[in-house]
């Protein structure tokens, strides 16, 4: 879909701006292959690179401008996103073995068995979807969870009507974790299935302190604390090797492939958005004047909510997203224009999350990251390198886009090493 408006004239910095979109997308299962083949090794370098010329840029706060000149469109409504083909996988393995009563395989039960609630509390059709609709590609994880407990309330010799008439729900979640933990379940899945049972009676109208009592939190704290992220001390590399090789590249933009292409812009925009790989995956781009690019995003992950980040052309244009976007989207022709953002003309297909995963971890391997690094690791680099400029509390908490922000920073994000508060603790007089 291509849009013409004439805007005004906007500022020079790159801003960040909360907006409403028209709708969400999902990510499709794909296998697709990777080929760079045009790509060139870098020799690697050692996870410690000096600060450089490069500068960060740290997205404002704004309000945003209705005006815009050129507009890609967001991947259609019908694609699924990756988690629910990898989870729908899993289901159908573990149903393969799990077989119930009927000719039935425990995928549809678990559905069912959630419907058939809702039911029973004069919920239509259409609400109970939406219901299920509010959990995105979640709905998969807690089904085949809800699916583990209704096996285990089955084989217990009690039927669905029973779930109606229960008076203790605490109980009941607490003896499924305590069959699941002696069947040697591993933490994280324990936990999940407290998650989705729990659900199963808040549904049905049972408060918060009856489900979760003093007696399933102690069953629950091992597997709880062992599902926790670990706060340790680990190096990170530095962001600049992931921006120099970008800034290589730009050197040679006409005779890279169109896998670079795709690559180097979507590395840029998690170097200066911090957002994750899934939200620019179903994002949709809008140019304005001047160069200047909004991506407007969907964040599912804590609060629901739709975000629109502003890029402004930087002193470092080898770098910056707005030069890569404008590269990206003139690769395609005219027609294709109203295709999806990561839409690639030479295959004329749409850009699997796997694919872009894919791409991003080769670019990372060919710039001197350590092998092994997520594709997260760029925003923790991102932040890191903010913190070590000076960027301050507020600004970091912006660029996050975290509630509590010290602690998210602290825990997932700052990857700083204490040696420098050390060694100067060593300097007395």
């Amino acid at each position: 879909m291509i849009l013409k408006h004439h805007s005004g004239q906007l500022g020079c910095r790159t801003r960040l701006s909360v907006t409403s979109m028209e709708g969400r997308t999902t990510i499709p299962p794909s296998t697709d292959s990777i080929d760079l083949g045009n790509s060139q090794q870098s020799k690697r370098r050692e996870c410690a690179s000096s600060d450089g010329d490069t500068q960060l840029a740290i997205p404002i706060l704004v309000a945003k401008s209705d005006q815009a000149s050129i507009k890609i469109c967001k991947i259609g409504e019908k694609h699924r996103r990756f988690e629910d083909g990898r989870s729908n996988e899993e289901s159908k393995k573990a149903s393969s073995s799990r077989r119930i009563t009927g000719s039935q395989v425990r995928g549809d039960r678990e559905e069912e068995l959630f419907k058939w609630i809702l039911s029973k509390r004069q919920f239509t059709e259409v609400a109970t979807q939406q219901v299920i609709e509010g959990w995105h590609s979640f709905w998969s994880r807690h089904r085949q969870r809800i699916g583990e407990f209704e096996e285990f309330w089955t084989k217990s010799g009690k039927f669905w009507e029973d779930l109606t008439t229960v008076k203790d729900p605490e109980t009941v979640i607490s003896n499924f974790i305590a069959q699941q933990v002696s069947v040697h379940a591993t933490n994280a899945n324990s936990y999940a299935c407290r998650t989705a049972v729990g659900m199963l009676f808040r549904i049905q109208g049972f408060q918060e302190d009856r489900i979760n009592g003093f007696g399933l939190k102690q069953i629950k704290k091992k597997p709880v604390a062992a599902t926790k992220k670990k706060r340790r001390e680990e190096p990170i590399y530095k962001l600049d090797i992931l921006l120099k090789h970008i800034q290589e590249r730009a050197e040679f933009k006409r005779k890279l492939s169109e896998q670079e292409h795709l690559v180097c812009t979507i590395s840029s925009i998690i170097a200066f958005s911090t957002l994750r790989l899934a939200e620019i995956y179903r994002a949709s781009v809008t140019q304005l004047e001047d160069n200047v690019w909004q991506l407007s995003t969907s964040i599912w992950k804590g609060d629901n909510y739709d975000l629109t980040v502003t890029f402004r052309p930087l002193s470092n244009l080898k770098v910056c997203p707005t030069s890569w976007f404008s590269i990206w989207i003139t690769l395609r022709k005219e027609e294709d224009r109203n295709n999806a953002l990561w839409w690639r003309p030479k295959n004329k297909k749409v850009s699997s999350y796997e694919y872009l995963s894919k791409a991003v971890h080769i670019i990372m391997e060919a710039s001197g990251v350590v092998k092994g690094n997520s594709v997260t690791s760029i925003c923790k680099s991102s932040i890191t390198k903010s913190i070590n400029h000076g960027a301050t509390i507020q600004e970091i908490n912006r660029a996050s886009r975290h509630k509590d922000g010290p602690s998210t920073v602290a825990v997932h994000y700052d990857m700083n090493l204490n040696d420098t508060i050390r060694e100067r603790l060593t300097n007395f007089e």
